[in-house]
């Protein structure tokens, strides 16, 4: 077709068009010309303003679980040295003062939920002394005051969004934040713990605090966020999701010990520490691969996943940070998405072919990592249960706390430290800490899926798998759940004595009977498997009946080696981590329990 004639199609398509059709058209073709709309400060009322996106999908979780704790998010600071009251109280209200978010609460206008400005609130504020009583009891008193502060639901129509404890332990003091996770994430908390302490830090050197410009407000933000993705942008990142997630397999990649029906969101959490040594040789292998350390955690992650699955495609969540406009660097509030990773893998991959994998993942998504989650599960349309969370069942974190972990002020050093919430969204959330040569992390679980020797079987393999990646990146991986679809099938084939045994064979067709029935499963127990002849019926098939034996266990897993065997310790106690980090980060160390006692099951 010429020219002439493509332009005098176009022509008569468009004498088609209705004159509201025409008003679309135009509008578009304007904002494409226009590109994205800018970030600035919203004109009308401030006194109200829309949720952010991502904020108002966890607003809604939030409501389906009233008077829990399940989307709250605790941080912790250890005052070691002097503490003064006023400075501190002076210090919150700066800056809750600086962050319209921190003074706002959600209403509810017809079905659309709003933020609500109320411009004298501050924050909810209170200090308690726990100096008294045994000193060998100050840690047991500090962990119950924990515990209190972070157990305490939110009102998100009426409370607070900010709530700050300080308990004065005597010699030391330990403060607790907690917000609703609707309002905030660790990357806000890192900010707003910048601004308390040079607040704080300037109140006694009687000074005005350097703090960095806001040009916007969380409001702003959340407008501009809306009006973005409803433009030809946003339906760029909704068809770029829809194709990447087409097709990605339900399958369970974790080994669950009860039955994922349930909606008990109470967890507990596994700590682990990389020895110094498998740390360093680790991150210098991601580095000579061109890789971030944590693009080769994820890696070492989808490792684990692989052997305990036996999938190729697997889908593991990591958080993104939606902090791309400038404005909005120094904000507190919740910026923060979840990004869906898809790891592909070729048959018998190495830890080289891990990274590679992880790699190509974190570079196909790079372009959409800010794309709201709602926005993605909305666009990838996956099966909704009120049982998980969609579309993702675990996530992976890594921190690097270089600039984060202490801080000087005067008379004191300050350090963060956990504060165990007692809770997990996720069924299971594996977080790395990163601080110079120390290396440690943690298994967040729901405990209604998982027994704690499960996890920690999970944490000791992750642990050798690390150190693998480190050094034998050329070693295929032994594949437990292949090995095991193997082992059925030999003794299947054994037991019948046939040459051949397909997945979807029955055991009737085959030639079974009651007698060979008796005779697979002990073919099958020699293997090391929980089999006996009621497993196998007639119309049982190699297929059906691996993935029977192997929701009992699979012995094929490697083993739960013996401490000596980890590179590293695993299941230690917070107090433990504590030390460690004080020590990485200059502050003083406290006496603490030792490493080897059990984890906290706050």
């Amino acid at each position: 077709m010429t020219a002439a004639a493509d332009k005098a199609a176009l022509t008569a398509r468009l004498a088609g068009l209705t004159p509201q059709q025409r008003a679309a058209l135009a509008a578009r073709l304007s904002r494409k010309r226009q590109g994205p709309p800018p970030l600035v400060p919203r004109t009308g009322p401030r006194d109200t303003a829309p949720l952010g996106m991502d904020q108002e999908r966890l607003w809604i979780l939030d409501q389906l679980y009233p008077g829990t704790v399940t989307y709250t998010l605790g941080f912790g600071l250890r005052f070691v040295g002097e503490f003064h009251h006023e400075a501190f109280t002076e210090a919150v209200a700066t800056v809750v003062r600086r962050h319209e978010l921190l003074r706002s609460t959600v209403e509810v206008d017809g079905a659309q939920p709003r933020l609500r400005l109320h411009p004298d609130r501050g924050a909810d504020l209170t200090f308690v002394d726990l100096s008294g009583g045994p000193a060998a009891e100050k840690e047991l008193r500090r962990r119950e005051f924990v515990r209190q502060q972070v157990r305490r639901p939110f009102d998100l129509s009426r409370d607070p969004v900010l709530r700050i404890g300080v308990a004065d332990l005597g010699g030391d003091h330990q403060i607790v934040q907690t917000m609703p996770h609707s309002f905030t994430d660790q990357w806000s908390y890192v900010r707003l713990n910048r601004e308390l302490l040079e607040a704080y830090r300037a109140r006694l050197e009687g000074r005005e605090p350097e703090l960095p410009d806001l040009p916007v407000q969380f409001g702003d933000y959340a407008q501009w966020q809306r009006a973005y993705f409803e433009t030809e942008y946003g339906e760029r990142h909704r068809a770029f999701w829809r194709d990447y997630l087409a097709d990605v397999p339900d399958v369970p990649l974790l080994p669950y010990d009860h039955p994922v029906e349930t909606e008990d969101r109470l967890g507990r959490q596994h700590n682990f520490v990389l020895d110094k040594d498998t740390a360093a040789a680790f991150i210098n292998r991601a580095k000579a691969a061109r890789s971030t350390v944590a693009n080769a955690m994820a890696a070492a992650y989808a490792a684990l996943l692989y052997e305990e699955s036996g999938e190729r495609d697997i889908l593991i969540g990591v958080p993104s940070v939606t902090r791309g406009q400038v404005a909005v660097r120094d904000l507190v509030g919740f910026l923060l998405t979840n990004v869906p990773l898809r790891i592909r893998l070729p048959e018998n991959p190495t830890p080289n072919d891990f990274l590679a994998a992880a790699q190509a993942a974190g570079a196909a998504v790079a372009a959409h990592h800010e794309t709201p989650f709602g926005e993605i599960v909305r666009t990838a349309a996956p099966e909704r249960t009120a049982h998980g969370y969609p579309l993702l069942r675990t996530m992976l974190v890594h921190l690097d706390l270089a600039e984060t972990v202490s801080y000087e002020v005067p008379g004191a050093t300050v350090y963060a430290n956990a504060v165990p919430e007692g809770i997990s969204s996720m069924d299971v959330t594996v977080a790395w800490w990163h601080l110079g040569d120390l290396v440690y992390g943690r298994f967040e679980y729901r405990t209604a899926l998982f027994e704690p020797e499960t996890v920690d079987r999970l944490a000791r393999r992750l642990l050798q798998l690390v150190e693998l990646f480190a050094t034998s990146p050329d070693t295929p991986l032994v594949n437990p759940a292949a090995r095991a679809r193997d082992t059925v099938a030999a003794a299947w084939r054994e037991a019948l004595g046939r040459d051949t045994a397909g997945p979807d064979d029955t055991f009737a067709a085959s030639g079974g009977t009651p007698l060979l029935s008796a005779r697979l499963a002990r073919l099958l127990r020699g293997a090391g498997f929980d089999a006996g002849a009621r497993d196998i019926e007639p119309g049982t098939t190699p297929a059906e009946l691996t993935a029977r034996l192997l929701a009992r266990g699979n012995p094929l897993r490697p083993g739960t080696p013996p401490d000596a065997a980890v590179p590293g310790a695993v299941g230690v106690s917070e107090d433990h981590l504590e030390r460690l980090f004080a020590d990485a980060s200059g502050a003083p160390v406290r006496e603490v329990l030792p490493p080897t006692s059990q984890e906290d099951t706050s």
